[in-house]
């Protein structure tokens, strides 16, 4: 029997395998930089114009990094023959694996969202999310464990003696201290961002009391009847809450609303005169362009039309465009779109005013168009004539906006 030839054969399929193992480890690394910027609410603020820009390096780089992983499968077969009797390897094979799989169908069913069922798509983003929390940490303590640096740390001047009760029952070795030590470390560094992902789905994780307005928006308003209980059956699902600036400081004092521009008579009311206004109750979705739902939203406010039509509007007016109190963030509708019978200017959600992170005291709400449309903390709503250019629309969203 010819022992080279196998010998050469597995030296060659271990050169292959190593060089795939290193494509994909590039490609994992770039993916976890794209997609933690793309999770960042400080970045969203201070660099919004790329975002746009990032998100599609990490789908792209999300699409080539399936083919390290579609060359493999023809190799996993001898790759598992050689792990037979390294049960830890085939374990850490198996859970890679998962990973990668994982990851790569959920991506690959949000970047194609618009073709898919919401439900779907939320789904979708809880396996991403928990694939990535759970992937990356596991990652990070896997390349470190097998790096030259950390076995040169194992086999380093201090030998490799056991701490013991008795000679023949050791507690430790170093190089299980070591491993556990830095797992962790890396536990420890993730565990905050961990928690800030779980808040998103139990918000009651690391919270004792639930924001709201009440303190800075006094008099309240009373909920309508059909509000309190909501007629939804309160809301399924939670938010995720992002901002492109400071979150503005607002209160019953500073607080006012303006409509204007090509309308009939121009208005402006202060908190008192605002939560007067006539509302009405609807129940509807929301939905984010990332890939997540909040549905069966009890919400209550004024109806857009019915806004426009007690302003009155101009012939000349073909847009309407809304703006934010926190000065930045500007987007707009056509008239018709405006004159929908869903699009609200809502004050309550649930029966409850809406919290100040959630756009609150007031915000715009356009149940059948992704979420950058309903413009938070809405302060003015202007009738105009020529187009305007929203703020995520002038950093390559589309301006179809449509679920």
């Amino acid at each position: 029997m010819n022992w080279n030839f196998f010998f050469e054969r597995g030296l060659n399929v271990r050169k292959k395998l190593t060089r795939l193992h290193h494509l994909n480890a590039i490609m994992f690394l770039v993916l976890s930089i794209t997609g933690f910027i793309l999770f960042s609410s400080s970045f969203r603020s201070a660099l919004p114009s790329i975002r746009v820009g990032i998100r599609s390096v990490h789908v792209w780089i999300g699409i080539i990094s399936c083919l390290p992983f579609l060359f493999y499968l023809p190799k996993m077969k001898n790759h598992l023959f050689t792990l037979r009797k390294r049960k830890n390897n085939r374990l850490n094979l198996h859970v890679v694996l998962t990973i990668l799989v994982l990851l790569i169908v959920s991506g690959f069913l949000l970047t194609f969202h618009r073709e898919l069922p919401l439900r779907v798509v939320s789904a979708s983003l809880f396996v991403h999310d928990i694939a990535t929390w759970f992937g990356v940490p596991y990652a990070i303590y896997h390349s470190m464990t097998r790096s030259k640096w950390f076995k040169a740390l194992e086999k380093s001047k201090i030998r490799e003696e056991p701490m013991v009760i008795d000679d023949y029952n050791p507690i430790y070795k170093r190089r299980t201290f070591l491993r556990v030590t830095s797992g962790g470390v890396i536990a420890l560094l993730f565990a905050p961002v961990i928690v800030k992902w779980l808040k998103t789905y139990f918000p009651s994780i690391g919270e004792t009391t639930s924001p709201s307005n009440a303190a800075a928006f006094t008099p309240l308003p009373a909920a309508d009847p059909s509000s309190l209980p909501p007629i939804g059956g309160g809301r399924n699902g939670e938010f995720r809450y992002y901002t492109v600036t400071e979150m503005p400081s607002l209160s019953s004092n500073n607080w006012t609303f303006t409509i204007d521009g090509l309308v009939e008579q121009s208005k402006t009311y202060n908190w008192n005169q605002f939560i007067e206004l006539k509302r009405s109750v609807q129940v509807s979705d929301f939905h984010c362009i990332t890939g997540w739902s909040v549905y069966n939203i009890t919400w209550e406010g004024i109806p857009l039309h019915q806004f426009l039509k007690e302003a009155g509007v101009k012939g000349k007016a073909k847009y309407v465009k809304f703006y934010s109190s926190d000065g930045v963030y500007t987007d707009t509708l056509t008239i018709d779109q405006a004159m929908m019978e869903d699009m609200m200017v809502a004050l309550m959600i649930d029966g409850e005013l809406i919290s100040q992170k959630n756009g609150g005291p007031v915000r715009l709400i356009t149940p059948k168009m992704y979420a950058y449309k309903s413009v938070k903390w809405l302060n003015r709503i202007e009738l105009i004539e020529k187009e305007h250019t929203g703020y995520w629309e002038e950093r390559g969203y589309s301006k179809d906006a449509w679920v």
